[in-house]
């Protein structure tokens, strides 16, 4: 039990200690990976600025979202296609357990245009789904 135990704890430690990759500057997967990191962070305010400030999500959205911060987060893909942009993620959950754990995963889709200063995150993104709903229909 002591072994698996350890073996679980390095596991964590290792996990937590992975370097971010770097991605570049500027494109919608950077832009994806700096709001989540900073939602991560409770950095609601850096997380805020990545949101189309035309959009109808804001700061105060961001603030009632509930986030599991213990999530691993694997760029699955990129689509690009003029001044409009997709980046697919997902967020890999992992239920500790003493005897290891399962594992499981959300696909969370992130749109982006391009604002002319760079790209920023439109529609209801992670972790707010019901943000540009009518005020009526809102949760």
């Amino acid at each position: 039990m002591a072994v698996l135990l350890l073996l679980a704890v390095v596991a964590g430690v290792v996990s937590a200690t992975r370097p971010r990759t770097e991605l570049p500057a500027g494109s919608p997967e950077a832009v994806v990976q700096d709001y989540v990191t900073a939602v991560y962070d409770r950095d609601l305010g850096a997380a805020a600025e990545h949101l189309d400030p035309d959009g109808k999500c804001d700061l105060e959205d961001l603030e009632t979202a509930w986030v599991e911060r213990d999530a691993r987060v694997v760029l699955r893909d990129v689509d690009v296609d003029g001044d409009r942009a997709t980046v697919r993620v997902d967020l890999v959950h992992t239920d500790s357990t003493p005897f290891g754990g399962s594992e499981w995963s959300q696909e969370e889709v992130f749109r982006l245009t391009d604002a002319g200063e760079g790209w920023v995150i439109t529609g209801s993104p992670w972790p707010m789904y019901a943000c540009d709903l009518p005020e009526g229909v809102r949760p």
